[in-house]
């Protein structure tokens, strides 16, 4: 998911691209599942920012 979030960011998703990330999405948040793919990115972008700070967290209290 943060591959294909960054690469949105710097180029076109494939059709394929797009499926892929919206089914990681609708896999963290079933109710995307009948959004438009702006607002799949934009939820993504908030889950992937969710599992970072929680990865830095878990890295700062050792």
């Amino acid at each position: 998911m943060q591959y294909l979030l960054g690469k949105s960011q710097n180029t076109s998703l494939t059709p394929t691209e797009q499926n892929e990330l919206w089914r990681y999405v609708v896999a963290e948040k079933p109710e995307a599942k009948d959004v438009t793919f702006e607002t799949v990115m934009t939820l993504g972008l908030i889950i992937v920012g969710a599992y970072l700070l929680e990865v830095i967290l878990k890295v700062s209290s050792g």
